[in-house]
């Protein structure tokens, strides 16, 4: 059975069955954005899920023959982009651990209140520079996570951020050595980055329709860093809550990874039954 012949045939039964499309997806436990796109043959399921969802219905899961449609999988331009996701996962582990380096460096600076010394300036240089790339290169998922599963505030919210990153980085670098420059950077930092994480966390909890509650939990603890960051008195306590965020924000872009790579198929394959 094709589409959109299968959605109106899973739409029937579920009537038949008195559920509404919120009850079907808890004895399922999938999402209700997927139910919709299937009932209204926008896309085609994959086997296993047809068959949960038929198993709930109580209808024979045999007698449906299921022809796959270019809906189910990905475009095949689109594969270097679903790669990139993966990569960009092991680029924040990185930069994940770098974060940490730097951050010893910054409240050294801080609680010195002067700069750095000759010998540790080419090593604050080195840890600048790396968290500049791995960032970019890490928030850049985000950006193809964005053109895979349109989303126009991440689109733009990570562009920002790593423009964001590459100025600022330029601007500790600059400043290292003048403890008064260097502290006012830290304050303007604050402030612009709390804003461009409050977007971004706006464009996650749009997501919440892909990846469920996980996205509109990383969305909220990016909001609530991004609020601490630009009131500058919780900037330090809003760190702990945004080492979190980053955690699961690496996460979300490797569920977002296996969510597409499953999906990609050999277009030679594109003929099977459901039950095969």
């Amino acid at each position: 059975m094709k589409q959109p012949e299968l959605g109106k045939k899973i739409l029937e039964l579920r009537k038949a069955k008195g559920l509404t499309q919120e009850e079907l997806v808890e004895l399922c436990n999938i999402n209700v954005r997927t139910i919709q796109r299937i009932e209204s043959g926008e896309v085609t399921p994959r086997s296993y899920t047809i068959k949960s969802i038929l198993e709930v219905l109580g209808y024979d899961f045999k007698e449906i023959q299921l022809t796959k449609t270019d809906n189910e999988v990905i475009n095949p331009e689109m594969k270097g982009k679903v790669d990139y996701l993966k990569i960009a996962f092991f680029v924040g582990i990185v930069y994940f651990l770098l974060a940490f380096v730097e951050g010893v460096f910054d409240f050294g600076l801080w609680e010195a209140g002067e700069g750095i010394s000759q010998e540790a300036a080419p090593w604050y240089i080195a840890v600048k520079i790396g968290i500049m790339l791995t960032f970019g290169l890490f928030t850049f998922g985000y950006f193809m996570l964005s053109l895979i599963k349109p989303n126009i505030i991440i689109k733009a919210a990570s562009i920002l951020l790593i423009l964001a990153t590459c100025f600022s980085v330029a601007a500790d670098i600059y400043g290292f050595n003048n403890a008064s420059i260097w502290q006012s950077v830290q304050f303007s930092k604050a402030i612009l980055f709390g804003a461009l994480y409050i977007v971004f966390g706006l464009g996650l909890i749009r997501y919440q329709s892909e990846f469920g509650s996980f996205a509109l939990v990383t969305g909220i603890l990016s909001i609530i860093s991004g609020i601490a960051f630009m009131s500058i008195i919780l900037a330090i306590p809003g760190l702990f809550v945004f080492t979190i965020f980053e955690i699961l924000q690496l996460v979300l872009l490797y569920k977002a990874y296996e969510s597409d790579a499953g999906k990609i198929q050999n277009p030679r394959n594109l003929d099977i039954h459901a039950f095969g």
